[in-house]
């Protein structure tokens, strides 16, 4: 049973990377531990007040639609929020209400971590206060998945340390194997080697 769960959510991630629609939307990553001793990001999105677009207002914990569109940069633009799908055509993901207060919903989306490796994800230390962080995201059936986060249109990973000893690693690599190619040896690749009588 949990097996079979486990492979569900798999399935349904990889088929929304593969078919959801992209976006990208303003983050504010957080590295958290997880309990089973892998590292991620924890990604708060600041813009999660919206219009409430119908009558009767929504009860906290309550699943609703947020309406969203994306504007000519691609970033995502949240057009209102209700207790229904948009119409055919219309993008939208689901969100639990948060707090409702002045005809605004404040809702939080289910998609809200990245999984990142625990030596490239020290990056985050690196973003200042004015640097644009964006989560790159896919959304189908208003579903979500995290594809990556950038910060300055750089994955977050590649500022890490973990990523500059990689660098290091394989500029050696490269170094030693052009010295040995570079080698000189006293037998051509094309000679052979007398017989002996």
């Amino acid at each position: 049973m949990q097996l079979g769960a486990l492979g569900y959510f798999g399935w349904r991630w990889h088929n929304i990377t593969v078919d959801g629609i992209p976006y990208q939307w303003q983050c504010v990553p957080r590295l958290e531990l997880s309990g089973f001793g892998t590292d991620y990001m924890r990604v708060v999105f600041p813009e999660d007040t919206t219009t409430w677009l119908d009558a009767d207002p929504p009860e906290e914990q309550e699943t609703i639609y947020v309406h969203i569109s994306r504007n000519d940069q691609g970033l995502m633009e949240i057009k209102g929020a209700s207790a229904s799908k948009p119409l055919i055509g219309g993008d939208y993901m689901e969100a639990k209400v948060v707090a409702f207060h002045d005809g605004k919903v404040q809702f939080q989306v289910g998609f809200d971590r990245y999984r990142i490796a625990p030596d490239k994800s020290d990056g985050i230390y690196d973003i200042a206060p004015n640097d644009s962080v964006l989560a790159s995201i896919r959304i189908k059936h208003g579903l979500g998945v995290i594809e990556g986060i950038y910060v300055n249109g750089i994955p977050i990973e590649s500022s890490s340390n973990g990523a500059a000893m990689e660098a290091a690693r394989a500029k050696q690599q490269g170094q030693d194997k052009t010295k040995t190619a570079n080698k000189k040896s006293l037998v051509e690749t094309g000679m052979v080697p007398p017989k002996e009588e």
